[in-house]
């Protein structure tokens, strides 16, 4: 019975994978728009990294070759460096006594 148990275990999984969760054009704008946001969101305090907008045109460029997987984790790599990025900056705003706003960063 263990045996059965495992062996349709293994077969859902490989049917699973089988149907890869391919990523499609529509995935590729929305993890390329919410990458744009992440960024916008650090530039406006003036703390980004030098990659990011790297990785960011990266990704644009895959998702124009119509490879989409790709540009989904170039994206979902540049959102997350924005995102480090601005955590960064919250951090360092805090060290010095500045405040981040959306205006940017402004003394206390």
């Amino acid at each position: 019975m263990k045996r059965i148990i495992t062996t349709i275990t293994t077969v859902a999984a490989l049917l699973l994978a089988g149907s890869a969760f391919a990523a499609t054009a529509a995935d590729a704008g929305q993890a390329i728009a919410a990458a744009k946001a992440a960024v916008a969101k650090t530039a406006a305090i003036h703390y980004q990294w030098s990659d990011t907008p790297k990785v960011l045109k990266e990704a644009e460029a895959a998702e124009q070759a119509g490879k989409y997987d790709e540009a989904v984790a170039k994206a979902k790599h540049a959102e997350e460096l924005a995102q480090l990025a601005y955590a960064q900056g919250e951090e360092q705003a805090k060290k010095v006594g500045v405040m981040i706003t959306d205006q940017g960063v402004q003394l206390n």
